[in-house]
């Protein structure tokens, strides 16, 4: 099971997409949880290219989630 702690900016964003829809900003946080409890389940991951090629990212519907795995956290 990871930690997760989520960045200034993902908390700013999850508080944009809540106050337009709520439902898909619950179905984001639980995505986000269910990721970080079974890492090694199927997700659909993928690591970003170029620059940004040490992040993934976590597809939840029509979002994407950019994380970061060090040390049993997953920074959001």
């Amino acid at each position: 099971m990871l930690e997760i702690k989520y960045s200034e900016k993902a908390v700013k964003q999850i508080k944009n997409i809540s106050a337009s829809n709520f439902k898909d900003a619950e179905r984001i946080l639980t995505g986000i949880e269910r990721y970080a409890s079974s890492p090694l389940d199927k997700h659909d991951i993928k690591f970003l290219k170029g620059r940004f090629g040490e992040f993934r990212r976590l597809r939840i519907g029509n979002y994407r989630v950019i994380f970061d795995n060090e040390n049993n956290i997953m920074f959001v």
